[in-house]
């Protein structure tokens, strides 16, 4: 792990997260904002995991930048802040179902990527 790319990772990944969810989240309990950059971000470490690229660009890309714009934590705070079950268990079933949906259709994107590279070798 390469700490000070992770950091510099990190710092995109906060901010864009604070761009993209400016605003007022409108009258809904549960910012569905939040789960479309998890299954996005889901989707795009899932390319990336296959895809050849060098650790230390890989530790700011996937631990600084990916993990730093998805937000499990706001998913946790929900389940203790008073937000009503049903909009607890939309934010579960839309970030971590179609979350995992989504790695795992990146990586296999990320596997066709790399297909060609493999066949020239």
């Amino acid at each position: 792990m390469h700490p000070y790319a992770v950091a510099a990772g990190g710092a995109v990944g906060t901010l864009l997260r604070l761009l993209l969810t400016l605003g007022p989240a409108g009258a809904a309990v549960w910012d569905p904002r939040i789960s479309v950059i998890n299954v996005v971000g889901a989707f795009l470490l899932g390319v990336l995991v296959r895809l050849p690229v060098r650790p230390r660009l890989r530790s700011m890309l996937a631990s600084g930048g990916l993990g730093s714009l998805t937000s499990f934590s706001a998913l946790s705070i929900a389940f203790v802040d008073g937000t009503p079950g049903y909009a607890v268990a939309l934010g579960l079933l839309t970030s971590i179902v179609l979350g995992v949906a989504a790695a795992a259709l990146g990586m296999w994107l990320g596997g066709l990527l790399t297909e060609g590279d493999r066949e020239t070798a």
